[in-house]
């Protein structure tokens, strides 16, 4: 009986056959798992948002005072950062603060930091003219907005287009491109900054 086995050029024809598959598959997989990230953290800004509103509802539906940026220095305001606030209500989990998308950062800071959660204790972005106050620079004096979550037509948007959180950069994305940059709404709706 004869045994029967694969010349050089029919196992090469199925590796460049298989590549190529490889090669087809890949892109589509990536898109996959960056669909995934996005989905990811549309969900854990739904949660920040329920944290938002645990806050709001034990303070009478008052905005927190908070430093919008930790890491500068000198600090904007003498005051703790979002997380800090609304870290009671975590139970000591600091997993939601990181969006999935959070990477390397381009420009890495002499702090040795890596990504902006480990910068400024969280990926996402406080919006400081939501805030109870807005720093101007001309003054030098931190003046009141508003600090009532229902105050928002003061800001000249309607809450499901008024942003409370958002990506600090396009995580998901490149800038300006759908899908690129998640926000949290003063109308607790998750979605794209476009949106």
């Amino acid at each position: 009986m004869r045994r029967h086995a694969f010349s050089l050029v029919e196992l090469l024809v199925v590796i460049g056959i298989i590549a190529v598959l490889m090669g087809l598959l890949l892109p589509v997989m990536s898109k996959a798992r960056q669909a995934s990230r996005r989905t990811a953290c549309r969900a854990q800004l739904r949660d920040i948002g329920s944290l938002f509103q645990m806050y709001l509802n034990d303070n009478r539906q008052r905005v927190p005072r908070v430093n919008p940026m930790p890491s500068l220095r000198p600090p904007l305001v003498d005051a703790p950062s979002i997380f800090e606030v609304l870290d009671r209500y975590t139970k000591g989990s600091r997993g939601v603060w990181r969006c999935p998308a959070d990477r390397i950062m381009q420009d890495l800071r002499p702090d040795g930091h890596q990504t902006y959660f480990e910068r400024e204790g969280g990926s996402y972005e406080y919006n400081a003219f939501f805030n109870a106050f807005a720093f101007d620079p001309l003054s030098g004096v931190n003046k009141v907005w508003t600090d009532a979550l229902g105050d928002a037509k003061r800001h000249g948007r309607p809450p499901e287009r008024l942003v409370i959180f958002r990506d600090f950069e396009p995580f998901h994305g490149r800038a300006g491109h759908p899908g690129a940059m998640n926000c949290l709404f003063a109308d607790f709706h998750a979605g794209d900054a476009r949106d």
